[in-house]
């Protein structure tokens, strides 16, 4: 019963990570050189997420959508 258990908690995980649930939008924004960030939307608000460098960045646009969160 406990291989089981197991079994079904590995397969959920690996079957819960294979796509996302947020909304994600290519630009033509580069920084530097480097590849085009991506504009992402978390509960109407947009966020612009790509590398820089040894990091990731993800910043706020700053025009959310939804007023009741101004």
């Amino acid at each position: 019963m406990k291989r089981l258990i197991k079994l079904t908690a590995i397969v959920l995980t690996l079957s819960g990570c294979q796509s996302g649930n947020v909304e994600t939008h290519q630009t033509e924004y580069k920084l530097n050189d480097m590849v085009p960030l991506k504009l992402v939307v978390i509960d109407s608000c947009e966020y612009l997420y790509g590398p820089w460098a040894n990091a990731t960045v993800l910043t706020h646009k700053g025009n959310c959508s939804n007023h009741k969160s101004r």
